[in-house]
């Protein structure tokens, strides 16, 4: 791609690119890789806009890390066991400076059976009580959020599962197996691998900050994998089977990611996976709300089988507890209708999949 990024570069407006990159959160991220790409071309200010995002992005990378740390060892002296999941550390795996990757939260994995006495660990550090929807087990969708009641410690992200479709792998490939304080194990590389494609899938294939965790991922562990590295996990989890590949082919596309390298027999898409496929957003243009659509439509679209009902559960009809979170977090007073909401999610479906089918099918 050097050649076209050589013709990219001649015409590029560098204070464009320096605000548009921050507002997709990319600058840290993609900035140093253009500075090095455009080889002295680009602009003085957006070299020094890139190497404060960098800074800023270390210093509250090094503050995530000590939260997380600390909440790890606080688990573990109760007995229970954690592992982090993306956040600063992911970073400084792959980008080699924990300022490359911004996070706003921290992410830990637990047991589902040590969910709630994980909530009362974390309280300890000043921590509201989640407001998180729970089913009759007492586990949310995928994680309870809590937040610090004097906002001065990030929020943290007590997860059980990492996507919808899974019940098991986050537990048996990702969590550590035993209490860890330093926080030092870490999963195989191919469950690692696995675990950042249903995390872009999960998101719906949204913008480009987990493409390129993808590719740097690949750039520095792809060359100690051997061929084929996903299909054991695959056959182990069959509920995955048509979600993974999906997430495969889209980050091909996007930045190189080599799916032959890891399915040895890529399945043949039928027209739910050539739909997911086509969805892949890596300019996000559209609202919110569309966005949001297209999300959620993508998880209909690669359900498993006799997945649909949860599907309907998670994105069409959900609990009115949830239907109130969101309506907070969207900073509305009060949640829509549930007839009204759900009319309105699928008008969107049928919408978008009218324009998937006009439009030649093609990954922008």
């Amino acid at each position: 791609m050097g050649s076209r990024a050589e013709r990219l570069i001649a015409d590029v407006d560098w204070e464009t690119l320096a605000g548009t990159l921050h507002l997709r959160r990319l600058l840290p991220t993609l900035g140093p890789r253009i500075v090095e790409l455009a080889k002295g071309r680009a602009g003085d200010e957006f070299r020094v806009a890139v190497e404060h995002a960098v800074e800023t992005g270390r210093r509250h990378g090094a503050f995530l890390q000590l939260v997380s740390l600390r909440a790890i060892a606080m688990l573990a002296d109760a007995g229970i066991r954690s592992s982090a999941l993306k956040g600063p550390l992911l970073g400084e795996a792959i980008y080699g400076d924990p300022g490359r990757r911004p996070s706003g939260d921290i992410d830990l994995l637990v047991a589902p059976e040590q969910l709630q006495a994980a909530v009362e660990v974390i309280r300890e550090l000043g921590y509201d009580a989640p407001q998180d929807y729970v089913d009759a087990a007492g586990l949310p969708l995928l994680h309870l959020m809590l937040v610090h009641e004097r906002g001065e410690l990030p929020p943290v992200e007590l997860h059980w599962r990492v996507h919808w479709y899974e019940t098991r792998f986050a537990r048996e490939r990702l969590l550590s197996p035993a209490p860890d304080p330093r926080g030092e194990w870490r999963p195989a590389l191919d469950s690692q691998l696995l675990a950042l494609l249903l995390f872009y899938a999960r998101d719906g294939f949204i913008d480009l900050r987990l493409a390129s965790d993808l590719g740097a991922w690949w750039d520095v562990y792809g060359a100690d994998l051997r061929s084929g590295v996903l299909d054991g996990l695959l056959d182990a989890y069959p509920a995955l089977a048509r979600v993974v590949p999906v997430a495969v082919r889209v980050a091909e596309k996007l930045v190189g990611l080599p799916s032959s390298n890891l399915i040895e027999e890529m399945p043949k898409f039928g027209l739910r996976e050539g739909m997911a496929l086509r969805l892949a957003n890596p300019h996000p243009q559209a609202s919110r709300a569309q966005l949001y659509a297209d999300t959620g439509l993508i998880d209909g679209l690669l359900t498993p089988p006799g997945g649909f009902n949860k599907f309907l559960r998670r994105q069409v009809l959900p609990p009115p507890e949830v239907l109130a979170q969101q309506a907070r977090q969207a900073a509305r007073g009060r949640a829509r209708s549930p007839l009204v909401r759900s009319a309105g999610i699928l008008a969107r479906y049928v919408l978008t999949m009218a324009r998937l089918m006009r439009v030649p099918a093609r990954l922008p």
